[in-house]
């Protein structure tokens, strides 16, 4: 009969007890992963959290206005307290982009998570009403709708 070598004969058990070196190496690779896994997750109900709050404001900040009211705006024309000027002085303003029929608004928020998950806040004014949204991505991944 072969001889069989001390590590095989205790099994896993065995060869953990002559190499403790591994067993820390294994631990400490679960428990890393576990972190990132658990600070993704908070960063996305974070993201969500803070991105549904910034959409409220954005509707409220937008109550009323109209697709005419961003056509001098997309044009680089300013009025001083209109709806445009407003919005374009909030902090996380990325961009508009304006037809007759749509006025497209960006807003890029910011927070800790954000390095761990891309939200972006858009906005679509409409002669119907305002529609507000928050996809999952960055604001320069979010296309502009058709008219």
């Amino acid at each position: 009969m072969a001889r069989r070598s001390r590590g095989r004969r205790n099994g896993v058990r065995g060869f953990f007890a002559y190499h403790p070196g591994v067993l820390v190496g294994i631990v400490l690779v679960v428990l890393a992963a576990a972190a990132v896994v658990a600070g993704k997750v908070l960063a996305d109900r974070a993201a969500t959290e803070q991105t549904q709050q910034r959409a409220a404001e954005v509707r409220r900040l937008l109550r009323g206005a109209t697709p005419e009211d961003f056509l001098a705006a997309n044009a680089g024309e300013r009025t001083s307290g209109d709806v445009a000027d407003r919005v374009r002085a909030e902090p996380d303003f990325q961009d508009v982009q304006a037809t007759a029929r749509v006025g497209f608004i960006r807003f890029q928020p910011d927070g800790w998570w954000a390095g761990f998950t891309e939200r972006c806040v858009v906005a679509e004014v409409r002669a119907g009403g305002v529609v507000v949204r928050v996809p999952k991505t960055a604001c320069v991944r979010v296309g502009v709708p058709e008219d």
